[in-house]
């Protein structure tokens, strides 16, 4: 799922960083620990600082709602 996201981005010019939190929980991974059988990405805008005064730029908000808006016109 993310290679296919990371796809998308590039097809489109989306602007995107790729990032890797191992330590960072979600309710995907807690359905994958449970046993379901699904596919699981986190996606997201980047922040300044976490858990605390978090900052973000509107540009890095518009790439998240496009990437999401190509990644469910590319399920239709």
């Amino acid at each position: 799922m993310t290679t296919r996201l990371i796809e998308l981005a590039e097809k489109r010019e989306i602007p995107h960083v790729v990032d890797v939190f191992p330590y960072y929980g979600s309710d995907g991974s807690a359905a994958l620990r449970a046993g379901w059988d699904v596919r699981v990405a986190l996606i997201g805008q980047g922040v300044h600082a976490s858990h605390g005064m978090e900052r973000t730029h509107i540009k890095g908000l518009l790439a998240t709602k496009d990437l999401i808006r190509a990644y469910i016109g590319d399920k239709l």
